[in-house]
């Protein structure tokens, strides 16, 4: 955990906005700065800036490198399991990517059974299934 005062020595330092005026097709997304480059490529780099009900309400240290180096792990993680947009990540804030058309999934990856909907593990696990999604899972103790 890192201190309140380590991370207040970093406020004035805090990555609010990344336009880079001279790139193209540029806009302010909640999180992050997007450009879109003529050749395909998409550069989205991360700040700081921290949204609810998309408005930005604070800036938080750090908070654009460590979501995006979050990001780029899993990327790199799943590679092989699906080709993901990532070209490179050039800077901790940074990512380059090929713009592409979305597919409207989403993974959620945990480290225990939670959710409340009836396609969530935790309800179909406590209603006595233990064969979810391909996966076995084990008797409770």
């Amino acid at each position: 955990m890192i201190e309140a005062t380590a991370l207040a020595a970093h406020l004035d330092g805090v990555l609010q906005d990344a336009t880079v005026p001279e790139l193209p097709n540029h806009y302010r997304a909640r999180f992050a700065t997007i450009t879109n480059l003529p050749d395909g490529r998409r550069i989205i780099i991360a700040t700081d800036r921290l949204s609810t009900f998309d408005r930005i309400i604070a800036t938080i240290p750090f908070k654009g490198q460590v979501l995006t180096q979050i990001a780029r792990f899993w990327f790199d993680a799943t590679r092989g399991v699906c080709p993901n947009h990532v070209i490179e990540c050039p800077d901790p804030n940074v990512l380059v990517c090929r713009r592409l058309a979305i597919l409207p999934v989403e993974i959620v990856v945990r480290d225990y059974l939670t959710g409340t909907t009836g396609t969530s593990i935790w309800p179909m696990y406590r209603a006595g299934r233990r064969e979810i999604y391909g996966i076995c899972f084990p008797r409770a103790a």
